[in-house]
């Protein structure tokens, strides 16, 4: 399970990539997260954007190194008796635990390439209005969903969920 979710977290990157790639080529010389107002240089924006994926990346690499190096005896964490208790438990518990930072990070690549895209959509197709709320909303919902998800999957008294 790990194997395909890490080729989740690289199949992202390069979805991330080749997404940024076509809407650089794309986007007008200016552009606009509220069309028409406030206009900025895409190559401003592109750029940005590509930098917080890459630093968000690695820093969620970095931290995963960090918590892998900590012994499991000083994490907190829910039910750590069953999560402590032999060698098994603890290398699933850091199986777990990569698995959710690779998933995480997959899932924060696709959707800020799908923000990308419709940044693009909006700017290309020149539309009056668009409300730009609900894709925050899913970001706001993905964030939350993953936060909570790793708490409520380390309360689960089991190796696997799909057992």
């Amino acid at each position: 399970m790990n194997l395909f979710i890490a080729f989740l977290k690289n199949f992202s990157l390069v979805a991330f990539s080749a997404v940024w790639l076509i809407t650089n080529a794309g986007f007008p010389t200016e552009i606009s997260l509220n069309y028409p107002y406030n206009p900025i240089s895409k190559h401003w924006f592109l750029y940005v954007v590509l930098g917080f994926v890459g630093i968000f990346n690695l820093l969620m690499v970095f931290f995963l190194r960090f918590l892998q190096s900590i012994p499991i005896e000083k994490l907190r964490i829910p039910q750590a008796d069953f999560w402590k208790e032999n060698e098994l438990s603890r290398e699933e518990f850091y199986n777990v635990l990569k698995a959710w930072f690779h998933t995480f990070t997959a899932f924060f690549n696709l959707y800020i390439a799908f923000l990308l895209y419709k940044i693009w959509d909006i700017n290309v197709m020149i539309q009056d209005t668009v409300d730009m709320t609900i894709f925050w909303a899913i970001g706001l919902f993905i964030i939350l969903f993953a936060l909570s998800y790793i708490f409520i999957r380390f309360r689960i008294r089991k190796y696997s969920i799909w057992d």
